[in-house]
């Protein structure tokens, strides 16, 4: 997997499983946990360009995650992170943060599908359910699109998760 980092960001590429050498990441994540003093210690974590992970990959970066003990923020989330964020609730241990993620949509007008960047606080907003949130998004074109998930489950980390945080 590649890393670049910029600042207090930190841009993956690659297959995130168990070919990957995590001290690498590590190492990185504490150099931007440096450069970030002034914003908490935050690190953003960008990996859209990875483009899938393995079981073996996930366990491998929830324990190192855990072990730094680093604020955290993910943003660009893929999609396949935000079905993981669902299932896995240890990615919520300690000081994380979901800035923007992606979301697939669907229009049907000319039965094609693409993906778009959502902004929690923006485009979504942090609830405590999201039984009755339609979110509404539009093509480059201006035709309205249709979620191609189901918006109770594909936001559901946030109200588990993210919402509790704000509250208290």
């Amino acid at each position: 997997m590649q890393v670049n980092r910029e600042g207090r960001t930190l841009n993956l590429e690659g297959v995130l499983n168990e070919h990957v050498d995590l001290s690498v990441i590590e190492s990185a994540i504490r150099d931007a946990n440096k450069a970030a003093a002034s914003d908490n210690g935050e690190v953003l974590l960008d990996l859209s360009k990875v483009q899938r992970a393995n079981s073996s990959g996930l366990l491998q970066w929830l324990r190192m995650t855990k072990r730094l003990s680093v604020p955290l923020c993910y943003r660009n989330t893929p999609v396949w992170l935000v079905e993981q964020f669902n299932m896995i609730d240890e990615f919520f241990d300690g000081q994380v943060r979901v800035e923007s993620l992606y979301a697939h949509f669907y229009c049907p007008e000319t039965d094609t599908s693409e993906s778009h960047l959502l902004t929690l606080g923006k485009e979504v907003p942090v609830l405590s359910q999201y039984k009755d949130f339609q979110v509404t998004v539009t093509s480059g074109e201006g035709k309205t699109l249709e979620p191609d998930f189901d918006e109770r489950s594909y936001f559901h980390f946030i109200a588990r998760h993210i919402f509790k945080k704000t509250e208290g």
